[in-house]
């Protein structure tokens, strides 16, 4: 009996590779916790290191999508707009006292 071969969504493979890449699991690691061949996960950590942005391509849509590294950056941005929006509340907040304090 041939067993069916499995497919990947390009996430997947992204946050596999991205785990092994940070040195959050080892590569033996992943393979026993996603019961993926370790040569698989070898295979994919060479795409992955020549070309984070474009590896995987698969044969769906081009669509772009966001990887974890765009994620991240749209993370901090909206935190440091989060901060930029609060001082500017706490300034105006603060020259409303003073006009009228000195009023």
């Amino acid at each position: 009996m041939k067993l069916k071969k499995r497919r990947f969504s390009r996430e997947f493979e992204i946050q596999v590779c991205e785990e092994v890449d940070q040195g959050l699991k080892t590569q033996a690691q992943a393979s026993r916790e996603y019961m993926i061949g370790s040569n698989l996960i070898g295979q994919w950590m060479n795409k992955y290191r020549k070309d984070s942005i474009n590896c995987f391509p698969g044969s769906g849509s081009s669509a772009h999508t966001l990887t974890s590294i765009d994620k991240a950056r749209v993370k901090e941005l909206e935190a440091a707009l989060g901060r930029a929006t609060l001082e500017n509340k706490i300034l105006k907040d603060a020259n409303t006292l003073l006009k009228k304090k000195t009023t």
